[in-house]
């Protein structure tokens, strides 16, 4: 996280990261193959960097050469030796070679690019572990509010099968609550379900069976800053700085194709230990040799030509992303500013369909509602309660989402 990343951060409202999704990211991190290939990828890169440098450095090498021949008609003489050899160390170093050049150059991009992708991986794991962990509470919550239900809903026949009983009920009102718990019990084994899909989700991002925390439903928070400031964070997300490194590389292999038109040139040395022939009295020799292509069919300018056509395929697709990320910020603000309204007029509703149940018992007892009046406002009390916390918990969610995708992590 760059020290404007964290500015931009500090002066926006946002969701705080509660203690059981740091813990689940924690142990996701420790068991995501993706980041662990981005690891992997960077080293690789790295190796690629020092090795096209290393073409750039002189190498010694160590060489001993024997042959034997038939032997030649005539006296002897240096030329007629049946065995020839020599001992000796060369030293070549390139002296101009367009390509390798422009290749250490591509490597260095190359390097930064997979720092980038690693940076974005790891966003996407803040995003995968975001998700399944409010889903997994969303779950949970909606289980303890449907079991809040059930037991409400069984305390309701309980009481009418007693008022029936002494003839203060009639039999239908019996027959009402009894189905409603019936029903209720159908969405509890739902609930259930659920909540085990969502664990089972969380534990495949763990990489172990995750015991969550949970804390206290979240206050509400301030609202979210300014579009304009998070469209512009956004444009420095990783992903989009890969992108346009994308470009730098076919930039490069350019550069790199070009140079197959340019002449090489390289320094040679040789000292010998042991050498036969004319020159055995020689210890050491040294040479430059260039090399200047003057035709290879074509294949220089094809291998350009197909590098420019790369590099407009990443320009348009380096706009294309910058699209998608002004897009989906674009949604997510919305959808918390929208969240932020549902959340204040579910609270009230909560509020008072809770206070209306509760009234509407009061007034059962004296015979001035029906029972299924009650049963009415209880499952509105349920249902908002219900609405409202996972609204809460949404509008936590989509607030840590709305920051990763401006690229700055929790």
């Amino acid at each position: 996280m760059t020290f404007f990343s964290v500015l931009f951060f500090l002066s926006q409202a946002s969701a705080a990261t509660p203690d059981g999704l740091r813990q689940l990211h924690t142990m996701a991190l420790k068991q995501s193959e993706s980041i662990k290939i981005a690891d992997s990828r960077e080293k690789q890169a790295e190796e690629r960097k020092s090795r096209a440098g290393g073409t750039l450095l002189p190498s010694v090498t160590a060489r001993y050469n024997y042959t034997e021949i038939d032997p030649l008609p005539g006296a002897d003489s240096a030329f007629r030796r049946i065995n020839q050899y020599s001992a000796l160390v060369n030293l070549n170093q390139p002296i101009y070679r367009a390509g390798a050049y422009s290749a250490y150059s591509f490597t260095k991009v190359d390097l930064e690019l997979q720092q980038r992708l690693r940076e974005q991986e790891g966003l996407g794991l803040w995003q995968t572990t975001t998700e399944g962990y409010y889903n997994l509470w969303m779950a949970r919550s909606d289980l303890e509010n449907i079991k809040k239900l059930r037991v409400f809903s069984e305390d309701r026949a309980k009481e009418l099968r007693e008022r029936v009983r002494v003839g203060r009920s009639r039999k239908g009102e019996l027959m009402q609550a009894e189905a409603q718990l019936a029903s209720v019990d159908a969405d509890v084994s739902r609930a259930e379900n659920a909540l085990l899909a969502a664990q089972e989700r969380v534990n495949f991002i763990a990489g172990a069976d995750y015991s969550p925390i949970y804390g206290q439903l979240p206050e509400a928070v301030a609202k979210a800053g300014a579009l304009g400031e998070y469209l512009q964070q956004a444009q420095q997300r990783p992903d989009v700085r890969a992108s346009a490194q994308n470009i730098q590389l076919t930039e490069k292999e350019i550069s790199i194709a070009k140079a197959g038109h340019h002449p090489t040139v390289d320094f040679n040395a040789n000292y010998y230990f042991e050498r036969t022939g004319i020159l055995q009295d020689s210890d050491w020799d040294l040479g430059v040799v260039v090399s200047l292509p003057l035709f290879q069919g074509g294949t220089v300018m094809a291998q350009t030509r197909e590098a420019a056509e790369r590099r407009r395929e990443d320009v348009l697709a380096y706009e294309r992303l910058k699209r998608e990320v002004d897009r989906d910020v674009r949604i997510l603000w919305q959808n918390v500013q929208t969240l932020d309204k549902v959340v204040s007029d579910l609270k009230v509703a909560q509020s008072k369909a809770e206070a209306t149940y509760q009234e509407n018992r009061k007034d059962y007892r004296y015979g001035l509602v029906t029972s299924l009046d009650v049963l009415v406002s209880l499952n509105e009390y349920i249902d908002n309660k219900r609405g409202f916390e996972r609204a809460v918990l949404e509008r936590e969610m989509l607030a840590l989402q709305l920051q990763l995708a401006t690229g700055v992590s929790p």
